[in-house]
């Protein structure tokens, strides 16, 4: 392994990795047992164990460690759009999260069953990133392409636009990081990079020239300072909140998503869909389930 020391935060790119994943995405059926293709986004409940991840038209969830996996049903009027984020609530056992282009936002009980639209103060149903804040079970965030970042503090009920936002945003994600002058931290995977921003909205700047698309983000929940970075050359680690990044093991199938558990179990995703699990701190991969 070689060590990258970067002024704040550091990256690379994948927009080859990126492209195959949205082309993956479309309004096809396919069987739960065998997901589609083409992971965009992946999520863990620690209340239940439970493992969800987000496949083209499809989400779906596991509470086998990736064994297997059941379909999160959806409104049929909504059954063919396309899902590109999963979350979940910080309050053990609360509510999970779908959202999407044409979606909007679905929130349903933390099985998976009983989805159901909110929202509807958002301009527009296209939602192309969603995060749940890591303390606060009733304060979301919503990423809306052509207008900005919306937040909604009473678990979607009512929204209000903050910001803008970096371009491009493909994932955004909530932690305590201390250091922040409201309650913690947003991060964002873009078409050109990554960028943060403290919670107040106060300022957004990249975390790092990466030349490039980030394809995902992950914190261990507990531990906001390990911070994990999937791009076109590769995986890395940060162990003192981004300020040095580490080049770790990646699958050899690549890495299109990551989520980690409180016991700093990483998850990774390919875009072929499958699952792979690391216990190590990403030295060492084994597929998920096996």
């Amino acid at each position: 392994m070689s060590t990258i020391s970067i002024p704040f935060f550091a990256y690379l790119r994948r927009p080859a990795l990126w492209l195959a994943v949205l082309a993956q995405l479309g309004g096809v059926t396919f069987a739960a047992e065998a997901p589609p293709p083409g992971v965009v986004a992946l999520a863990y409940d620690a209340g239940s164990g439970t493992i969800l991840k987000a496949q083209g038209t499809g989400a779906y969830r596991s509470a086998d460690e990736g064994a297997s996996w059941q379909p999160i049903e959806l409104p049929p009027t909504l059954a063919k759009a396309s899902i590109t984020a999963v979350a979940t609530s910080a309050h053990a056992g609360g509510p999970i999260y779908v959202a999407g282009p044409g979606l909007g936002i679905l929130r349903g009980n933390n099985d998976g069953s009983n989805l159901k639209a909110i929202g509807d103060t958002l301009p527009d149903r296209d939602v192309m990133s969603l995060a749940t804040h890591t303390t606060q079970p009733d304060t979301l965030y919503a990423y809306l392409p052509e207008h900005g970042i919306y937040r909604s503090q009473d678990a979607g009920q009512t929204w209000k636009l903050m910001d803008r936002g970096p371009n491009g945003i493909r994932q955004l994600i909530h932690t305590d990081l201390a250091g922040s002058m409201e309650s913690g931290w947003l991060y964002a995977a873009t078409a050109k990079g990554a960028s943060v921003s403290m919670d107040c909205f106060c300022l957004w700047r990249n975390v790092g020239d990466f030349g490039g698309a980030v394809t995902s983000i992950a914190y261990q929940p507990g531990q906001p300072e390990t911070l994990y970075v999937a791009a076109e050359g590769g995986l890395f680690r940060s162990d003192d909140g981004g300020r040095a990044w580490e080049h770790v093991a990646a699958p050899d199938s690549g890495v299109a998503a990551l989520t980690v558990t409180p016991s700093g179990t990483v998850y990774a995703a390919a875009a072929d869909g499958e699952l792979f699990r690391s216990d190590d701190r990403a030295l060492t991969w084994k597929q998920a389930g096996a």
